[in-house]
């Protein structure tokens, strides 16, 4: 047996980690549970200082939490992978891998690829998304959020995340996806499923009906799709059925991942958790009053909150050759957890960094939509989502509080941090 593999084996750890630096605050995380969960940044402070680079024998993954480690990587594609991206995080047992495999792997989400496969599907799937595209979605999500907030704007008391940030993006992107309102429900469920198993750790009891959630989700884009081809609408799941490159059309496993995957899924878990947490900030921060009397600041204070805190924890990377990074030697195959959360704060890329402050010149370019070939293709309706929302709550709601003692919920996958509730109470005009 190798030595270095005899030493991973005995240890946990590489034997490379000797090499440089001796990692061992990864040691200490656990991004599931407790402190590192509900507020990471004090951990995150200690890491960029002490180990930038470090392994965590719990993740099996190198721990990259400063900016400029982070930037290295998303600008490098030929040195660092995006194939395990959506790898498992959960040891899966063999009755659940037996339903997965009855699908479609997690092949050909863009998430996942890397060029030139990723290079064809970014540029087909970009012309979903124009400019022009998503500015027509203003009027679906006004309407959807002036609907939503009607319902609570008199009560004087809500929870923001369920009444609001949680129903809003899915009802949105089925919208631009061209499917029913009525089974949103169904798409949040299955969208949960699919997640939980690649980003979470999942009890083996519970492995077998959120895989059997993942093949009906499968099979209900299938059904979707099918239907475009012979009833084409004016929807985003139309235009990728039609859509060719070079006279080549998406496959039937391509188009299950954009549609399922890409879109369904991904596309409004993380906008639900942007807006909660941004509002939570505005609120804590004492900053409601101010964007209610200037909204010019509303666009700029998204960014900055982003940058302050983003709920876009992290992004994995696989490292495709030997590799040095902040010191550190990292064999191939190893895989990266980019700390997005930890470089967005890092002391280099702004002035007091640890500060929310909207008053700054600039917002620093922050990472909580990632960089280069995989930055987030929903970034721009995430942030229009954000900005019409947010405007719709400082016309009704004119003096909002956190309710004192609450139990936020929060929690975290690998890649995204979530909280389950935002209590606040006014005064109803």
């Amino acid at each position: 047996m190798p030595v270095s593999v005899q030493k991973q084996e005995e240890t946990g750890v590489p034997a490379h980690a000797s090499a440089g630096r001796c990692p061992h605050l990864g040691a200490q995380y656990n991004p599931f549970t407790g402190p590192h969960a509900e507020d990471p940044h004090a951990f995150f402070e200690k890491l960029r200082k002490d180990e930038p680079v470090s392994f965590s024998p719990m993740l099996n993954m190198w721990l990259v939490s400063r900016y400029e480690d982070i930037s290295q990587v998303l600008k490098s594609p030929a040195q660092y992978s995006n194939r395990d991206m959506l790898a498992s995080g959960t040891h899966l047992t063999d009755e659940a891998k037996a339903i997965l495999d009855q699908g479609f792997p997690t092949a050909h989400v863009l998430l996942g690829m890397d060029p030139p496969e990723h290079t064809r599907l970014r540029r087909l799937m970009n012309r979903g998304f124009t400019a022009q595209r998503i500015a027509g979605m203003g009027p679906f999500i006004r309407e959807m959020a002036t609907t939503l907030v009607d319902r609570f704007a008199q009560d004087g008391e809500a929870d923001l995340v369920k009444q609001l940030a949680w129903p809003l993006p899915v009802h949105v992107i089925l919208g631009v996806m061209g499917v029913p309102q009525e089974d949103v429900w169904k798409i949040k469920r299955w969208s949960s499923d699919w997640q939980q198993l690649v980003f979470e750790y999942v009890a083996p009891e519970l492995q077998v009906e959120m895989a059997k959630g993942v093949i009906e989700f499968q099979q209900y884009c299938i059904r979707l799709i099918e239907d475009r081809k012979k009833n084409p609408q004016e929807d985003l799941t139309s235009y990728l059925v039609a859509v060719e490159s070079d006279g080549e059309a998406l496959t039937m496993h391509e188009l299950v991942m954009a549609v399922g995957a890409s879109m369904l899924s991904a596309g409004h878990e993380s906008t639900t958790a942007l807006m909660a947490n941004a509002w939570k900030l505005a609120l804590q921060h004492g900053l409601w009053q101010r964007l209610r009397d200037n909204r010019d600041l509303v666009p700029k204070f998204l960014e900055e909150s982003s940058r302050y805190d983003s709920v876009s924890h992290a992004m994995i990377r696989t490292a495709k050759e030997d590799v040095e990074l902040g010191g550190v030697k990292i064999p191939q195959g190893s895989r990266l957890l980019l700390l997005f959360a930890a470089g967005s704060r890092d002391e280099s890329l702004c002035p007091h960094s640890s500060k929310l402050d909207v008053d700054r010149e600039k917002v620093p370019q922050h990472l909580t939509y990632g960089r280069g070939t995989h930055f987030c293709l929903g970034a721009p309706l995430a942030r229009l989502q954000f900005e019409i929302t947010t405007n719709i709550l400082l016309d009704r709601l004119p003096d909002p509080k956190l309710v004192p003692g609450q139990d936020f919920g929060t929690w975290q996958s690998l890649v995204l941090r979530q909280m389950k509730h935002l209590k606040v109470e006014w005064t109803p005009t």
